[in-house]
């Protein structure tokens, strides 16, 4: 976990089948909103006018903006996110929370980037019934700063959970946790989510390059917040300009 510091008041964070790939992600057969993850724009909600779709599909970009320009501080080489993970759930299958200690699965995700303990968990909410949409996807190319895949959500499931690991950091990502896409009889037609950088609690390390430093005990999940001149982060965000690490937009397909 990061060293943090207190400021005066004043972002790159699911029976069962696994789809990998680059573009979309296969469902399976089997209420909290978003905790942290800051809305960028106002949310269009469908009509009313007919009775809302039972089941509905959503495209969904993820776009980075970390950038050496406005994340100077002790920015690392080979900046990149790992591929995304997640899942359409109900109010009983989030993967984290803010405040509660890491599964092993987020953990591995945060510090290394594999998906593999985080995706078993998947499937374990799945087969309690908490959930029917695992979201298994490729990071951003080589070169681009975003990556769109599609998913499919329900009445039944309605909540979007999605993480990523920050890399390179000692056990940072960005994550949605909860968003609610089904409301007042209505699925949420657009919006945008600014994502914040969160702790797994897992590592000590306090720069995006520090040497592994195991935190024993481990803590619980937080909002990074760190030294100004280790990476100017506070509550997940840049501390002077208030910049978020990358953006999520969701769009529903007609």
């Amino acid at each position: 976990m990061a060293y943090s510091l207190k400021f005066a008041p004043l972002f790159m964070v699911l029976g069962l089948t696994a789809c990998g790939g680059s573009s979309s992600s296969s469902p399976t057969n089997t209420n909290n909103t978003t905790a942290e993850s800051t809305p960028a724009t106002s949310t269009t909600n469908t009509s009313t006018s007919q009775p809302a779709a039972t089941s509905v599909t959503y495209e969904l970009k993820f776009t980075h903006t970390w950038e050496r320009s406005n994340f100077p501080t002790n920015f690392p080489s080979g900046t990149h996110f790992s591929p995304m993970i997640g899942l359409t759930h109900n109010d009983q299958g989030r993967i984290f929370q803010r405040d509660t200690t890491a599964s092993a699965g987020i953990i591995s995700m945060a510090e290394t980037g594999a998906k593999t303990l985080l995706r078993n968990e998947i499937s374990d909410i799945q087969n309690l019934g908490n959930s029917s949409y695992l979201i298994d996807e490729a990071g951003i190319p080589h070169g681009s700063k975003s990556v769109t895949l599609t998913f499919e959500a329900s009445q039944t499931f309605a909540h979007l959970s999605i993480v990523s690991m920050v890399a390179p950091s000692p056990d940072w990502f960005i994550g949605i946790d909860s968003l609610l896409l089904f409301e007042d009889n209505q699925w949420i037609d657009e919006q945008t989510i600014q994502l914040k950088v969160y702790d797994a609690g897992s590592d000590s390390g306090v720069t995006f390059s520090a040497a592994d430093s195991t935190t024993d005990p481990q803590s619980s999940i937080s909002l990074l917040s760190s030294a100004r001149s280790d990476t100017d982060f506070n509550d997940g965000v840049h501390y002077t300009s208030g910049e978020s690490i990358g953006f999520i937009t969701i769009k529903l397909m007609q």
